[in-house]
């Protein structure tokens, strides 16, 4: 085999039928993450947020617990797990950049199981129904992508991976979703796109989350801890909804 047909072809293994689903997460550690809510919540404050974030996340996947296997990649050495995480499966993230993460990621993920789905926390209304929407996308198709509107994405799911897939892609930028895609189909993969969610940010997405949550009960369902979170923070200074 040719050097450039072996990096055209996709790796493609044999997992176990059942697939996954895998959050990826940045371990709560004040002034490491959530950097861009620091002015506005304080390095502490922003770091219980994303304990929040993380924690909303969890009770979406294990909800999937019938139907796929959970994982949890996260960033640092130790990492302070939600309760209820027995049955999960852990690892840490590794590469340089997201692209490099995602691959090892996906590599270990599709080794062990038929399909792999991977979230962020960054989306905390995401409904657990489109999780599930992605795991029946990924028997027809070969990928599946959950778009944001900065153009950044908050869910990817691959049933096999291509050689070289993340590479060339403009991480934090408006241009990661649109080269995922581009990158995907120049691997001749078909992919389904879900609807798209926002993600949280920056000072402005957290004003505009915590109105949702003020004036829509079903967002707050959706999100619990993190509207526990907001409304001890910000609940006093939002203006109310008409």
């Amino acid at each position: 085999m040719s050097e450039s047909t072996r990096h055209q072809n996709p790796i493609r293994f044999r997992p176990l039928p059942t697939p996954a689903v895998a959050i990826f997460a940045r371990t709560p550690s004040p002034g490491h993450t959530k950097t861009r809510l620091i002015p506005v919540l304080g390095a502490r404050g922003a770091a219980d947020f994303q304990a929040a974030l993380i924690t909303d996340a969890v009770g979406k996947v294990e909800a999937l617990s019938k139907y796929a296997a959970r994982w949890l990649f996260h960033t640092g050495r130790t990492f302070p797990t939600p309760s209820g995480l027995q049955t999960w499966k852990l690892a840490h993230q590794q590469g340089r950049d997201l692209g490099e993460r995602l691959d090892h990621a996906f590599r270990r993920l599709l080794a062990a199981h038929s399909a792999a789905v991977v979230i962020g926390t960054d989306s905390p209304l995401l409904p657990p129904r489109m999780l599930r929407q992605a795991l029946n996308e990924l028997r027809a198709c070969d990928a599946v992508l959950g778009p944001c509107p900065d153009g950044g994405f908050y869910l990817i799911g691959l049933r096999c991976l291509p050689q070289d897939l993340f590479r060339g892609v403009r991480w934090s930028s408006r241009f990661a979703f649109r080269d995922v895609l581009g990158s995907l189909g120049s691997h001749g993969l078909i992919s389904s796109i879900l609807s798209p969610l926002p993600d949280v940010d920056r000072p402005a997405d957290l004003l505009r989350l915590a109105q949702q949550f003020l004036g829509l009960p079903a967002a707050r369902r959706l999100a619990p801890a993190t509207w526990g979170f907001l409304k001890g923070y910000l609940y006093a200074a939002l203006p109310r909804p008409a």
